[in-house]
C-alpha cells in the first residue's frame, strides 16, 4: 500500500484580466473634490490586487463616502454604485453621489455653572449661527469647553455633546450639555520623598496655587511648565487624588529627576553667495548631587569660513572654549546667577584676534516672568594679527588694530516677551533693549556706550498666514570696540547681503568690510504652511527687508536704506527644527559712487540658509 501526501498553501485563483477592476470613479460630488473622497475608498486594495468587483467592498466604501457626506452637514446625501464596461473592457466602478442640501448650524449650551456666561461658552464653538454644519469644528469645541468650566473651580466636569440633524429643515442643532458638578478647591499638595531640599524649595516657588484657592486646570498647566523650565526633571506629573466627587482636590506631584551629566555634540554647513562655513560644536555639563540648582559645563565651537573658490590661504576659522557656572534661585526663585570664562581665536575680513574673556551676571523676572532684566560685567583682553594689507595705517590706527586691547563693560538688557511660542511666533510681540557701558571703572581702555533696541510683532491673519515684523536699531557713541562693529546681511540681516557685506568698507584696491558703528534694519514676512511632503511640514515665506550700517550713528537716514525683497521655503525634518532657504533681490543702490554697488543683476541676489525663523 503506499500514501502520498502533499503540503503548501492552495493555489490562487488568476482573476480573467476581462473581470479585473480597471478603475473607480466618483460622479456628481461638487462640495467635496474626489481627491479627498477617493484615496480612503477600500476598493483600490482590490485594484492592487488584480481581483474582481467585491459587493462587501463596494457597500463599505458607499457608506465611507455617505459618513464623509454626513460630516459636512449632507444629511439628504444619496450613494450609489454600478458598472461600466466602455464596450467590453475591464469594469470601472462608478459611485454616484447626490448631495442634497448642506444642513445649517443651530448651537445650544446648557448647563453652565452661574459664574460662567452663555455667551463666553458659544464663543468657543467655531462654527456661528446659521454657518454650513461641520462636524470637526463641532467635535473641537468639546475640550475648550471643558477647560472653560473646569478652569471656574469644577475640576469634575464634563461636557456630553450631540448634533440634532433635521434633514426636513437641513438644519443640525449641535447640543453642549455642561455636568459640572461640585465647585472645587485645591487641598494639600504632597511632593515625592527624598527630593532635596533645596529642589522641594525650588519647585514649591514655581507652583501657581496653593491649598484653599479654587480650582484650575490652567495653575497645574503653569506650575508643569515652571517646573519643567528649572531643568533638573525628565517628567512632572500633577495627579488628583480623592474621590471624584470630593471638593477638595488633593494634588501629588510625582517628578522624575535627570540625568545630572549631559553630553552634546552638533555641526552644519552654511552656504552664501560669497562663502562656505563648516561649523562643529561639543560640550558636556555636570550638575552635582549636593548642589542640585548648580551646573557647570563647557563648550567648544568651531567654524570655518572659506570662498566658493577654496584656498587655504583665504580660510577663516573661528575657535571659541567656554566654561560656565550657573546657579538657580540664587537669592529669590528664577534668580539666575552666571560666571563664564572663555577663550577664542577668530578670523574676520578685515583682521584675526585673539583674547580671554572673564564674565559675570544675574538675571530675573521683574514680577511676572515675561518681564526680563539681566545686568553683568565683561573683561576682555584683545590682541589683533593678520591685519588686511588693503587697511592703510591711519585706519588701522583708527580701528585700533595696532595695538593690544582691554575691554571691560557693564551690560544691562530689560527684555519684553509677550509672544504665544519663542520658537515659532504666531502672535504677540518682543522688546528687547540692550546697553553696554564700557569704561576704565570696569576694567577696559575704552570709554563708550553701546544702545541696541530691537521689536518684533507677530499677528495670524486666517488662512495660516502669519505677518512678523521686525525693527532693530544700533547705536555705538565714544571709543568704538572694533570687535563690537555691527555688520547685516546674511540669513537673519537684510537678505539681498550675503552674511556680513552690509558694510562701511575701508582700503583699496580690494575693500574690505570693517563694520559701523550706526544700524538699522526693519523688514516685514508672510509666513505660511503649505502643508506636507512625505509627512514633513513645509511652507513658503514672503520678505521686505531694510537696512543700513553706517560709519557712525550720526549718518543713519532712515528714508535712505538699502531694500531687498524675496521668498523662501522651509521645512521640519525633525520636531520643531526647521531649515529655512532664502532668496533676497537688492531693490535699490545709491548711484554709481556707491561702494556697495552691484554691477550685475545676478550680483543683486543672495541667497542663504538659515536654521529657525529670521526673526
Amino acid at each position: 500500500m503506499g500514501i502520498a501526501a502533499a503540503c503548501g498553501a492552495p493555489a490562487r485563483v488568476q482573476t480573467p484580466a476581462a473581470d479585473r477592476i480597471a478603475a473607480i470613479r466618483i460622479e456628481g460630488n461638487q462640495a467635496l473634490p474626489t481627491g479627498e473622497l477617493e484615496p480612503a475608498l477600500a476598493l483600490h486594495d482590490a485594484i492592487g490586487d488584480g481581483a474582481a468587483i467585491d459587493p462587501f467592498l463596494v457597500t463599505a466604501d458607499i457608506n465611507r463616502i455617505r459618513a464623509a457626506y454626513l460630516k459636512r452637514g449632507f444629511f439628504e446625501v444619496q450613494v450609489t454604485a454600478r458598472v461600466d464596461r466602455g464596450g467590453g473592457g475591464s469594469p470601472v466602478v462608478v459611485l454616484h453621489v447626490v448631495e442634497g442640501r448642506r444642513a445649517t448650524t443651530r448651537v445650544e449650551v446648557t448647563g453652565l455653572p452661574p459664574e460662567l456666561a452663555t455667551a463666553q461658552a458659544r464663543a468657543l464653538v467655531a462654527l456661528r449661527e446659521g454657518a454650513p454644519f461641520d462636524y470637526a469644528a463641532y467635535e473641537e469645541a468639546k475640550q475648550p469647553l471643558t477647560a472653560l468650566v473646569v478652569n471656574a473651580g469644577y475640576a469634575h466636569a464634563a461636557v456630553r455633546t450631540s448634533v440634532l440633524a433635521d434633514p426636513t429643515t437641513a438644519t443640525a442643532t449641535l447640543r453642549y450639555d455642561v455636568v459640572a458638578g461640585v465647585r472645587c478647591t485645591f487641598g494639600a499638595i504632597r511632593l515625592p520623598d527624598g527630593l532635596p531640599g533645596t529642589l522641594r524649595d525650588a519647585v514649591r516657588a514655581r507652583l501657581t496655587f496653593a491649598p484653599g484657592d479654587r480650582f484650575s486646570q490652567r495653575a497645574l498647566d503653569q506650575s508643569q511648565a515652571a517646573i519643567y523650565e528649572i531643568g533638573r526633571f525628565s517628567s512632572a506629573r500633577f495627579v488628583a487624588e480623592g474621590a471624584a466627587d470630593d471638593a477638595v482636590v488633593a494634588i501629588a506631584i510625582e517628578l522624575v529627576e535627570a540625568s545630572r551629566y549631559e553630553l552634546h555634540v552638533g555641526g552644519g554647513v552654511g552656504y552664501d553667495p560669497l562663502n562656505w562655513e563648516v561649523r562643529g560644536l561639543g560640550g558636556f555639563g555636570i550638575t552635582p548631587a549636593a548642589l542640585p540648582l548648580l551646573t557647570f559645563s563647557t563648550d567648544a565651537r568651531v567654524a570655518v569660513t572659506t570662498p566658493h573658490q577654496i584656498d587655504v590661504h583665504e580660510l577663516r576659522p573661528k575657535i571659541l572654549g567656554l566654561a560656565a557656572l550657573r546657579y538657580l534661585d540664587l537669592l529669590w526663585p528664577r534668580m539666575r546667577a552666571e560666571a563664564e570664562l572663555g577663550a577664542s581665536y577668530q578670523t574676520v575680513e578685515a583682521y584675526t584676534w585673539t583674547g580671554e574673556h572673564l564674565g559675570l551676571a544675574i538675571a530675573s523676572p521683574l514680577g511676572p516672568r515675561w518681564l526680563q532684566l539681566r545686568i553683568g560685567w565683561v573683561l576682555e583682553a584683545l590682541a589683533f594679527t593678520d591685519v588686511s594689507a588693503a587697511l592703510d595705517p591711519d585706519t588701522k590706527h583708527r580701528l585700533r588694530l595696532d595695538r593690544p586691547q582691554r575691554r571691560g563693560a557693564y551690560q544691562a538688557s530689560l527684555q519684553l516677551d509677550l509672544r504665544d511660542n519663542p520658537i515659532e511666533p504666531h502672535r504677540g510681540a518682543l522688546l528687547d533693549l540692550r546697553a553696554t557701558y564700557g569704561t576704565p571703572a570696569a576694567g577696559g581702555d575704552l570709554t563708550y556706550l553701546q544702545l541696541t533696541p530691537e521689536a518684533h510683532g507677530y499677528l495670524s491673519i486666517g488662512g495660516g498666514i502669519v505677518v512678523a515684523a521686525r525693527a532693530r536699531v544700533g547705536a555705538i557713541y565714544g571709543d568704538v570696540p572694533v570687535t563690537e562693529r555691527y555688520f547685516s546681511g546674511g540669513t537673519s540681516g537684510q537678505r539681498g547681503f550675503a552674511a556680513r557685506q552690509l558694510s562701511p568698507l575701508a582700503g583699496a584696491p580690494h575693500a574690505v568690510a570693517i563694520g559701523g558703528a550706526g544700524l538699522l534694519e526693519t523688514g516685514v514676512e508672510l509666513r505660511r504652511r503649505l502643508g506636507t511632503v512625505a509627512s514633513y511640514p513645509v511652507g513658503v515665506n514672503v520678505f521686505l527687508d531694510g537696512a543700513d550700517v553706517t560709519e557712525t550713528p550720526a549718518e543713519l537716514d532712515p528714508g535712505n536704506l538699502y531694500w531687498a525683497a524675496g521668498v523662501g521655503g522651509w521645512a521640519k525634518p525633525v520636531g520643531d527644527f526647521k531649515v529655512r532657504i532664502d532668496l533676497g533681490y537688492r531693490l535699490n543702490e545709491r548711484g554709481p559712487q556707491d561702494p556697495l554697488r552691484a554691477t550685475r543683476w545676478l550680483d543683486k541676489l543672495a541667497f542663504a540658509l538659515g536654521i529657525g525663523e529670521a526673526f
